[in-house]
C-alpha cells in the first residue's frame, strides 16, 4: 500500500481526546498536547536510527480489545509519527490478501493490552515475518493503569518466538505531573551471573518532557554479543573431516573448530545433542501448500529425522555437519551463509601395479615404441627385397660380400653384439654406421631410464570419468543422506549399494579401497574426506578420486525458522571466512597431495634387488625357449624336407 494512501487512512481515524481527562486519579494519556513528547517523538527518533529509509518498507500492525478509546488512541499516534516520516520511510499495512514476496524486517505494533497482543504476534507466520528483525510495540493502555506483570508476559511469549530485538514504548501512568514520561522496555535472553534465558524486563530508557533526546543510548542494543556463558544446544554428529567426537565429548574438525571459536568470541558453552534415530541429516518432511498455492514452511515433523528433526522439534539450537544448503531445507529451517563448498566426487582404487615384465617397457612411450619398431620392420623389409632380388651386385653393395647372415647382423647391433664380417664397400659401411650410431642411441636412453623404473613402485592411472566407471563395470556405494545428488544419473542408480547413515561404514570402504580389496568399487563422497583419510591413514595406502568433480555443495549451519542466532552468528562467520580461517583449519586435517599426481622420482645409488629383476628373468627364460625351440627346429628338419627348405632359405646368402 502506498504511503500516502496509508497516510490519508491514518488522518481519517484521528480521534479528540481532552487533555483533563482522569480515570480513578490516574492521569489518562494526553495526545493533542503531549503526543510530540510522548509516543511520538520517541517512536520517530527509534524509526529514524534504526528502520532502513527509502528502502524496505516498514510494516504497521493494530490491535486494540478494550475499548474504542484505545483505537482512538493508536489512530492519533499513528497520524503523527506518519506525518513527521512521510518523507523517509514507506509505511505498509499487515494485510492477509496474500504472502509477501520475502520476511518483514521493520515492523511497528499499536496493541493496548496482553490479549490484543497474544493475539496479534501469534498469528505471525516466520515465513512473512523475520523474527530476527526490528519490532517497536507501542502499548497505549488508555485510562488504566499496566499490570505489573504484563510486561514479563508479553516478554515471555516474544522470547518463544525468538523476538528479541523488540522495545515496548509505554506511559509512565503513575506520573502525576503535567507531562507525562514515555518508557521503554526491553529484555536481555542471556545476562551475567547464570541468568540464562530468564526473561525480566529491564527499563532501557526514561523519556520526560523538556529533556533532550540522547542519542548515545542504544535503543536497540546487541543482545548477543556476549552470551555470558549459557548453553547453545548444537545438533551433530560424527563426521571426518568437518565434526570429530570422542567418547569423552570433546569435538574438533573443521566444523568443531569453527563452532570453539565462536563459542569464544561470543562467550556461550557447547552442548552437544547427536541424533538417537540412526540417521545423520535426516530427512527433510515435504512443504505444504497454502491456499494461494504457495510453498509454506515443513508439514510436520513426523517425516523428519535425524538432525533435521533436531532442528524443527527445536532441541537443539542449531544443528552443522556437511550441511548442504539447499532448498528444500531452506522451507523449513534458517540457513547460514555458506564459509565452504564441498566438491562431490568418485572415490576409486589405485590402477594396479605394473608387472615386472611390463615395467621392461616404460623407458620409452607408446610413440617411441612404434618408432623403433618402424625402424627395424624397415631394415628387414630391405634385406628381404634384396634376397628376393636374387642379384649379387645389389647384395654386395647394400650389405656387404660375404654377409651371409644380414638379419642377425641387424639385432646383433640393436642388442650392443659383435659383427662377425664387416662389408667392404663404402655404402655398406656407411648403412652399417648409421644403424650402429642410432642403435648406440636408442640402447643408451633405454638401458639408463630402465635403472630408475625397474627400482620405481608404480601402478596404472585409475579410471578418470564416470563412463569409464561404468563401462568397467564398477559397483557404485553412497550414504542414504547423499541419494538426492545421483537422482539424475540413472546408470549409476541401477548398480548402486547404499551405506548405513553412519561414518564406520564409510572408513570401512574407504580402506578397502586403499588397499584394493575393492578394485571395483567407487565410493560417492566429498574429496575432503577422502584427502583426510590420505592424511591420517596413508600407511594402509592412498584412496584416489575421479578427476571429475559431480556436484558442489555449499555448506552452512541450520537453524530453526524463528531462530534469533542466525544473523550475529552469520556476522562472526563472515569474519573467520575472511580471515582465512577455514583454509587455515583445514590444513590440519587435509592432504591433497595424492591427488596432484604422483611425486617425481628421485633415484638412490642402491642396488637392483631380484625382485626388481624378475622381468629381466622372465625376458631371459623367454628367449631360452625360444632358442630351445629353435634348435629342436633344426633337428626336426632332417626328417621334413619344407622345414629344411625354410631354415635353409633364412641361412641363404
Amino acid at each position: 500500500m502506498h504511503r500516502w494512501s496509508i497516510l490519508l487512512l491514518a488522518a481519517g481515524l484521528l480521534r479528540e481526546c481532552r487533555p483533563d481527562d482522569s480515570v480513578g486519579g490516574i492521569k489518562r494519556l494526553v495526545v493533542r498536547e503531549t503526543v510530540g513528547n510522548h509516543f511520538s517523538e520517541v517512536i520517530v527518533n527509534a524509526l529514524t536510527r534504526y528502520y532502513v529509509q527509502n528502502h524496505s518498507s516498514t510494516q504497521v500492525m493494530r490491535l486494540s480489545t478494550v475499548s474504542d478509546g484505545t483505537h482512538d488512541l493508536q489512530s492519533d499516534i499513528m497520524d503523527e509519527v506518519m506525518q513527521r516520516t512521510s518523507r523517509s520511510i514507506a509505511y505498509e499495512f499487515r494485510s492477509a490478501l496474500g504472502p509477501s514476496r520475502r520476511p518483514r524486517i521493520f515492523n511497528i505494533a499499536f496493541i493496548d493490552g496482553y490479549g490484543a497482543f497474544e493475539q496479534l504476534f501469534r498469528s505471525l507466520d516466520p515465513a512473512e515475518n523475520d523474527f530476527a528483525g526490528y519490532y517497536l510495540i507501542v502499548l497505549t493502555a488508555y485510562g488504566r493503569r499496566i499490570a505489573s506483570d504484563t510486561l514479563a508476559r508479553i516478554f515471555a511469549l516474544l522470547w518463544t518466538m525468538n523476538v528479541i530485538n523488540v522495545n515496548i514504548v509505554s506511559a509512565d501512568l503513575e506520573d502525576q505531573s503535567r507531562w507525562q514520561s514515555v518508557l521503554m522496555h526491553t529484555y536481555y535472553p542471556y545476562r551475567a551471573g547464570g541468568n540464562c534465558e530468564r526473561i525480566v524486563p529491564h527499563l532501557l530508557h526514561r523519556f520526560r518532557k523538556g529533556q533532550r533526546l540522547d542519542r548515545s543510548v542504544e535503543l536497540f542494543p546487541s543482545k548477543l554479543s556476549n552470551l555470558h556463558g549459557c548453553p547453545v544446544t548444537v545438533g551433530t554428529f560424527h563426521l571426518p573431516p568437518y565434526m570429530l567426537l570422542t567418547p569423552a565429548g570433546s569435538y574438533g574438525g573443521l566444523e568443531g573448530d569453527l563452532l570453539r571459536a565462536l563459542s569464544r568470541k561470543l562467550n556461550f558453552t557447547v552442548r552437544l545433542v547427536v541424533p538417537d534415530d540412526g540417521e545423520l541429516w535426516g530427512r527433510t518432511p515435504p512443504p505444504s501448500v497454502d491456499g494461494a498455492g504457495a510453498n509454506r514452511t515443513g508439514g510436520g515433523t513426523s517425516s523428519a529425522s535425524g538432525c533435521v528433526r533436531l532442528v524443527l522439534t527445536e532441541r537443539v539450537n542449531l544443528t552443522l555437519g556437511r550441511f548442504a544448503i539447499r532448498g528444500d531445507r531452506n522451507l523449513v529451517m534458517k540457513s547460514s551463509r555458506s564459509y565452504y563448498t564441498v566438491r562431490m566426487v568418485f572415490a576409486v582404487p589405485a590402477g594396479r601395479e605394473y608387472t615386472p615384465f611390463e615395467k621392461l617397457f616404460r623407458p620409452f612411450s607408446r610413440s617411441v615404441w612404434v618408432l623403433v619398431t618402424l625402424s627395424l620392420l624397415a631394415g628387414m623389409v630391405v634385406i628381404g627385397t634384396v634376397q628376393l632380388l636374387h642379384r649379387p651386385a645389389v647384395r654386395d653393395f647394400v650389405y656387404g660380400r660375404g654377409v651371409s647372415t644380414p638379419v642377425l647382423n641387424l639385432l646383433s647391433v640393436l642388442f650392443g653384439g659383435a659383427v662377425v664380417q664387416l662389408p667392404m664397400r663404402n655404402f655398406a659401411r656407411t648403412l652399417l654406421f648409421l644403424w650402429m650410431y642410432y642403435c648406440l642411441v636408442v640402447r643408451t636412453c633405454y638401458q639408463g631410464s630402465l635403472y630408475e623404473y625397474l627400482q620405481e613402485r608404480k601402478n596404472f592411472t585409475p579410471l578418470q570419468t564416470v563412463d569409464a566407471l561404468v563401462r568397467n563395470d564398477y559397483r557404485f556405494y553412497s550414504l542414504h543422506g547423499t541419494s538426492l545428488y545421483l537422482e539424475q544419473m540413472p546408470q549409476i542408480l541401477s548398480r548402486i549399494t547404499w551405506l548405513p547413515d553412519d561414518d564406520a561404514s564409510v572408513d570401512r570402504l574407504l580402506t578397502e579401497l586403499a588397499t584394493r580389496q575393492a578394485r571395483t568399487g567407487a565410493l560417492f563422497i566429498d574429496m575432503e574426506r577422502v584427502a583426510y583419510h590420505n592424511r591420517f591413514y596413508v600407511r594402509g595406502g592412498l584412496v584416489h578420486i575421479a578427476n571429475v568433480v559431480l556436484v558442489r555443495l555449499p555448506i552452512g549451519i541450520y537453524y530453526p525458522k524463528k531462530s534469533c542466532l542466525a544473523n550475529r552468528f552469520d556476522h562472526e562467520l563472515d569474519r573467520l571466512r575472511t580471515s582465512g580461517y577455514v583454509s587455515y583449519r583445514l590444513g590440519h586435517y587435509l592432504n591433497y597431495d595424492a591427488f596432484k599426481g604422483p611425486a617425481d622420482y628421485q633415484p638412490l645409488p642402491t642396488p637392483l634387488t631380484s625382485d626388481q629383476l624378475v622381468g629381466c628373468y622372465e625376458t631371459l627364460f623367454g628367449l631360452l625357449l625360444v632358442a630351445t625351440g629353435l634348435l629342436l627346429l633344426e633337428l626336426a628338419s632332417r626328417w621334413f624336407v619344407s622345414l629344411r627348405q625354410l631354415l635353409t632359405f633364412l641361412q641363404a646368402e
